[in-house]
């Protein structure tokens, strides 16, 4: 948390806040906003994701039980001994690759911290260590090695698109709580974890605050109501991404995360802030995706709840769930 009673008195630079939240520590903050447009980046600038900081956010990455194979639980490390700094003797954890995943390259072949013909194994939070020939998750000693779920060694990177839109009364008004706007969420329902949906996942993105997938899933023709020219649609829908959010890109915590695989993800928020884009953007029955208010958390799942409450923060929506920092 940016915390510097001894530095410049003079104001040099504006920012502006837009919301706040509790840590997995229980440090409480506020959200700040240091640019505009689609390069604009919230909640992250004032959080140093460095190793001490992620080592403290493993806390799903070293839940004991592994999803899927009941058979398959971690090492409990204790933790002083989560940082891989920290010595610890006989440590042998599981190693487990399920058999559903692809095969991954030969270890000799892949080159780490780098892009080489599109086998992207570049890491947002800089160079990871590499240890008998195998990549070392940023948040420390997890209790299982292997690739667990994941497809590979290293991050496994994917944009995961927080596209939102008012909550609107049979008359067209907006939904209000507590004077502010309830907003949806658009959830792929077909990717649960559990009892709970997923935002919409494009695996192999790095780095793309714009990837072609979001806009072909929001423009596809089959997705357009009738009710206005889809001409004109799709240019409002175009203005909705270009003036994209940067919410959140890094490491993500997740109980399919291993000593050797983790989830790296880019959190964008199109939100459709005059009312007159998305609601003409609807899904068919047995779509796989849903269009979900935002009045609860319990529907969406813990990976990806932190970020869509930072968007709703970002949008000024209604959030029942979390108090004002003092």
């Amino acid at each position: 948390i940016f915390n510097d009673p001894e530095g410049e008195k003079c104001a040099n630079h504006e920012i502006s806040i837009v919301g706040y939240g509790i840590d997995e520590d229980g440090t409480k903050f506020w959200i700040g906003r240091i640019s505009s447009g689609i390069n604009a980046e919230y909640g992250v600038s004032w959080k140093s994701l460095n190793n001490t900081r992620l080592t403290k956010m493993g806390k799903k990455s070293r839940k004991l039980k592994y999803p899927g194979d009941k058979n398959v639980r971690r090492l409990n490390v204790k933790k002083e001994y989560w940082d891989w700094r920290k010595l610890l003797l006989n440590y042998e954890p599981l190693e487990h690759t399920d058999p559903s995943v692809p095969s991954e390259r030969k270890l000799l072949e892949i080159r780490w911290h780098s892009n080489v013909n599109g086998d992207e194994r570049r890491s947002y939070q800089g160079q990871y260590e590499i240890r008998n020939q195998l990549p070392l998750i940023p948040c420390g000693r997890t209790g299982l090695s292997g690739r667990g779920q994941l497809e590979k060694y290293g991050p496994n990177h994917a944009a995961l698109p927080i596209i939102t839109r008012y909550v609107t009364e049979e008359d067209g008004d907006s939904v209000y709580m507590e004077d502010k706007r309830v907003l949806e969420v658009l959830l792929d329902c077909s990717f649960s974890r559990g009892e709970t949906w997923c935002l919409p996942e494009f695996k192999g993105i790095f780095d793309d605050l714009l990837p072609k997938e979001v806009r072909e899933l929001l423009t596809c023709e089959e997705h357009l109501s009738d009710e206005i020219d889809r001409d004109k649609l799709k240019k409002r829908i175009e203005n909705i991404l270009n003036a994209g959010i940067l919410i959140y890109k890094g490491f993500i915590d997740s109980e399919y995360n291993t000593d050797n695989s983790w989830f790296e993800g880019i959190f964008v928020s199109y939100h459709d802030v005059k009312g007159n884009a998305f609601r003409h953007v609807t899904f068919p029955q047995g779509s796989q995706y849903r269009w979900c208010e935002v009045n609860n958390w319990h529907n969406i799942n813990d990976m990806h709840r932190e970020y869509v409450q930072r968007a709703v923060y970002a949008r000024n929506g209604y959030d029942y769930s979390t108090a004002q920092p003092s």
